[in-house]
């Protein structure tokens, strides 16, 4: 009896199976699995034929590693804690603790590390060596892109910092502050008092911020006029390729230029804009469209419905959503007779299943309580709790597994096999490396949760 009862707990909760593993951005690889155990949702220990594996003991740890792509990943109870090697380069995240290093493999590279927003400490592309300790002294090189130089003692009594080039100097930061750079512009600032700025394009001043400013364009630009207003009562923009009127910013304006029209009245409830490429109308938060030659848009109730089809050459990309229940895309491209053919095809109703589809594979999933397409995290640690069923098909393979490999099926060719899936499929649900070019929210959210 106790035997049979071992083997009844055997059978429930340990599956040694052959399963596909996550795939490269393409979803397809010669790699297969040698070998995989599985304890439900909570172990893991897979092993690929070209040296990459994956270990898992969810929620709390998962690793992966790609060989091919020479990718490993490890989570520690993500999304609290994650790194992240790539070919060379290393970044790491826990908590409000970060870093990043550039080359591991040299030690002079440049790298970056601290605890946001307090502490940072790092080496620029450059060589540079610099450290903060906000607020009391900190010199950082570049910040987001745009900001370089940033130099800050006992912040706000001290900041200074370059945008492209430009220098500015701030004493209690905002309120007093000046602005030097190389083409002889010149920016003086007590806010919200008094503040002028001039170069050799324009000329502003403002008195009591924000309720007075004005701008004059010169005529060494393309569009030279002025502009000024009485925040918020009214306000004028007269230049040589644009005129617009203002009343109540930013409720009710009226823009035009040589290729474009705009009201707002009030925004954002009513915005009609109409250009040479593209007609939009928003009724915010009931009803939205925009036509155009390169695409066509509607939403409805904000962002929990939308439909978008977007035309570039040689490529269409059509998707429709009820957020967070439905969401269908296609992507087309043409064959050599030019003729438009479909190229991959996703469905997700959720939360109950996932389908993907293209000319070489298909996947289904079930079930699936992921709003978004793909985040990487979630697949390494989340998703297999309510993976019950997934359904994974080539050209030349068909594969059932069910229950974390309990119910397991294999077939090649119409006939049983205990030969080793030829492709890699897992998870689908990530776009291809010519995904669309469709960028909202939710893609916003794939790349945060890596």
């Amino acid at each position: 009896m106790i035997k049979t009862f071992l083997q009844g707990v055997v059978l429930l909760v340990v599956a040694l199976t052959l399963s596909p593993r996550v795939s490269a951005s393409t979803n397809e690889t010669s790699a297969h699995i040698v070998s995989r155990l599985r304890i439900g949702p909570f172990y893991e220990r897979s092993i690929m034929s070209d040296g990459g594996h994956r270990y898992a003991l969810r929620p709390f740890y998962a690793h992966s590693s790609d060989s091919e792509e020479r990718d490993d990943v490890t989570d520690a109870v993500w999304p609290l804690a994650t790194g992240h090697w790539s070919q060379t380069q290393f970044w790491w995240r826990c908590l409000l603790a970060f870093g990043n290093d550039l080359n591991v493999d040299d030690e002079k590279s440049g790298y970056e590390c601290g605890l946001f927003p307090i502490l940072l400490n790092g080496r620029s592309r450059e060589g540079e060596d610099y450290w903060s300790l906000f607020p009391i002294y900190g010199h950082v090189p570049r910040f987001m892109m745009f900001m370089s130089d940033i130099d800050f003692i006992l912040f706000p009594c001290y900041l200074k910092y370059n945008v492209v080039g430009r220098e500015r100097r701030y004493y209690l930061f905002p309120f007093i502050g000046r602005e030097d750079d190389e083409q002889l512009e010149t920016h003086t600032s007590i806010l919200p008092f008094f503040g002028e700025k001039e170069n050799r394009m324009s000329s502003s001043t403002y008195l009591f911020w924000p309720f007075w400013t004005d701008t004059v364009y010169k005529e060494t630009t393309r569009n030279p006029g002025e502009s000024w207003m009485l925040f918020p009562v009214v306000g004028h923009v007269a230049r040589e390729k644009e005129e617009q009127w203002m009343v109540l910013s930013p409720f009710f304006s009226w823009a035009k230029t040589d290729k474009r029209e705009r009201w707002h009245m009030p925004w954002p409830f009513i915005q009609i804009d109409n250009s040479d490429r593209e007609r939009k109308r928003v009724f915010w938060p009931f009803y939205s469209q925009a036509l155009g030659e390169e695409r066509t848009f509607y939403s409805g109730g904000w962002f929990l419905f939308s439909y978008e089809d977007v035309r570039m050459e040689k490529q269409r990309y059509e998707r429709t959503r009820l957020f967070p229940f439905y969401t269908h895309e296609t992507r087309y491209g043409q064959n050599s007779k030019g003729e438009e053919v479909e190229k991959e095809d996703y469905l997700r109703m959720w939360p109950f299943f996932t389908r993907q589809r293209t000319p070489d594979y298909f996947h289904w999933r079930t079930l699936e309580f992921n709003p978004i397409r793909f985040a990487g995290g979630i697949e390494r640690n989340w998703a297999p709790f309510w993976t019950f069923y997934a359904r994974n098909e080539t050209a030349e393979e068909l594969e059932h597994d069910g229950l974390w490999g309990i119910l397991n099926f294999r077939s090649r060719k119409g006939a049983e096999t205990n030969q080793p899936p030829a492709r890699v499929l897992l998870p689908v649900n990530k776009p291809a490396s010519t995904a669309a070019p469709l960028v909202g929210f939710e893609e916003e959210l794939e790349g945060l949760l890596r």
